[in-house]
């Protein structure tokens, strides 16, 4: 059976130093220490040192607990850097892309890797990528350059009160098929808003439950009327049966935005069937549109708070749509919303 290796500790190095001061021979140190004979042979090259003794000033070599101790610290924290930079620069040019560029998670672009059958000569698990990334073992990222980073949670502000629109459908009344994910076709909706006071635009964000997939719209304003001709233009570019078929559920929160549950339900043409069914979550309830805030927080990530979204085009925002549809997700077992919604369309 092999016999476990286990790093001498500072509290050895002491004992060494200790030890060697009373010129014990080095069969019985490693007697003391309980290590092999071989391992205090190479503590003691890698904390040799000299001093100055006695009034002759001659130089004599000893061995420094201290010295050691710093020297094993230096070596521990390059070991991973010499493996990475040293022999594998297509790996960590990769890397780097993924995060900076492309905006992938450490664990995302591992899983790319797996899928496409990228070739490296590195293969590292999650846990030690993050380690790397630490350890500065990469020279252009920093673990703040990685998403989903855990943050303190902030102080709880004392809110306002606010009251469901009365006659709207409360979440409470929706089936258990939707709430879980059975079936494609229920969406949650909410609204991504630039600086108070500063421009008019806002964008509009559809998260499919299921499949994870996003649509995203910019709007003239942060209005109700807006969230209608929204809804309407889909339902004339889908028809009437097939908008039926994919919005067959919306789950919104209580912004004014939302307001008009009547308009939002009724078809364009169709006076007798409703286009959809729209669900109302209780008020400051955000985690009963988890979905949809995860991707809110994301959609942050190209469009920082503070954005004025007059400035920013169409283009740009269907780019991030594009991005975040093709982005392959834990929760679907590495699949992207896309490749998971034509799956289920397909069934």
């Amino acid at each position: 059976m092999r016999k476990k290796f286990n790093q001498l500790t500072r509290e050895q190095r002491i004992k060494i130093e200790a030890y060697n001061n009373m010129k014990m021979p080095v069969k019985e140190i490693a007697e003391h220490i309980g290590c092999h004979i071989s391992t205090i042979y190479r503590e003691l090259k890698r904390g040799k040192t000299t001093k100055i003794t006695g009034n002759d000033w001659k130089e004599k070599e000893i061995y420094s607990y201290d010295l050691g101790q710093i020297v094993h610290d230096d070596n521990k924290q390059k070991c991973g850097r010499k493996r990475i930079l040293q022999n594998d620069m297509e790996f960590i040019i990769y890397v780097e892309n993924m995060i900076l560029n492309e905006k992938y998670s450490p664990e995302a672009l591992l899983q790319t890797i797996e899928r496409e059958k990228l070739k490296f000569r590195t293969k590292i698990c999650r846990t030690t990528l993050y380690n790397y990334i630490k350890a500065d073992v990469f020279p252009n990222i920093v673990l703040a350059d990685c998403p989903y980073r855990k943050k303190k949670k902030a102080k709880q502000k004392k809110q306002k009160i606010q009251k469901r629109f009365a006659k709207g459908t409360s979440i409470d009344e929706r089936p258990d098929s939707i709430n879980k994910r059975e079936e494609i076709g229920h969406w949650e909706m909410d609204s991504v808003v630039g600086p108070q006071g500063k421009g008019k635009k806002a964008l509009l964000v559809f998260t499919e439950r299921k499949t994870r997939k996003e649509i995203i719209e910019i709007v003239k304003n942060h209005t109700a009327s807006e969230v209608i001709k929204t809804l309407n233009k889909f339902e004339r570019k889908l028809g009437e049966k097939k908008f039926r078929k994919t919005f067959k559920s919306i789950t919104v929160d209580n912004g004014t935005e939302f307001s008009d549950w009547e308009k939002m339900e009724k078809s364009r043409r169709n006076k007798k069937m409703p286009r959809t069914k729209i669900y109302y979550c209780h008020a400051y309830k955000s985690c009963e549109r988890a979905t949809n805030e995860n991707h809110n927080r994301i959609i942050r990530r190209f469009f920082h708070k503070g954005t004025n979204f007059d400035f920013v085009t169409n283009k740009e925002i269907k780019k991030v749509e594009e991005w975040m549809n093709n982005y392959p997700r834990k929760i679907l077992g590495w699949l992207t919303p896309n490749e998971m919604y034509c799956s289920e369309i397909n069934v």
